[in-house]
């Protein structure tokens, strides 16, 4: 038992070092596109982190419901609860989105008070709503596969995430100082992390379905 929750744990650590690194990369870069360009996106950024933890208080509750079903062999109420947990955090997400690119004098009126960098982030707004729609379809999923106890697949999907969806456009945007490559960077890895957390969550449900069928 001891020897399992370390590795769980150990597994999450990764996943948190990933993303971790994949922000740290993204702030480095925008550093070296200049003053200008750090600031507006650490303005944006502070949106982005907001949103993602208010949903992931939502991939929480679904990791401790999702493993409440499984010990109490409920496994028929899983996808129910991720397709409430899902709706639930896109609409959180979309909320943050909409509210900051429809009224960004207003947010940003909150977070500085230099109207130039005010500017210069609401030119790249508009990224806020597939960066966080698909940071909250990732977020739910990961929940969901840490519930499972299926670790090794949030660990390695947050490898393949960093390494194939993130670090690819994070050098072209670094290669051609496009900060708009950037936030496509870090787009890419929330949609690739997503994208590779959903075909391991198909693949698990596939194999219980074909065990079932079995038993039956």
């Amino acid at each position: 038992a001891l020897k399992s929750t370390v590795i769980l744990k150990g597994n999450i650590l990764v996943r948190y070092l990933a993303m971790i690194t994949a922000y740290s990369i993204f702030t480095n870069l925008s550093a070296g596109m200049g003053t200008e360009t750090i600031a507006a996106n650490g303005l944006l950024l502070q949106i982005v982190l907001l949103s993602q933890f208010t949903v992931n208080g939502i991939g929480l509750t679904t990791q401790t419901l999702i493993g409440n079903f499984k010990g109490k062999g409920k496994t028929e109420q899983m996808m129910p609860l991720l397709s409430v947990a899902m709706f639930a955090s896109l609409v959180i997400s979309l909320m943050f989105a909409s509210v900051s690119i429809m009224f960004p004098e207003m947010v940003f009126t909150l977070l500085t008070s230099h109207n130039e960098i005010s500017s210069n982030a609401i030119a790249y707004m508009t990224w806020l709503l597939p960066l966080l729609c698909c940071g909250a379809v990732a977020f739910v999923l990961e929940g969901y596969v840490i519930g499972l106890k299926e670790s090794a697949k949030l660990r390695n999907s947050a490898l393949v995430a960093l390494g194939f969806g993130f670090v690819p456009t994070a050098w072209f945007a670094w290669y051609f100082q496009s900060n708009s490559l950037l936030w496509f960077s870090l787009t890419m890895y929330m949609a690739t992390l997503a994208i590779s957390l959903g075909i391991k969550i198909w693949g698990i449900q596939t194999s219980q379905n074909l065990s079932w069928q079995n038993e039956s």
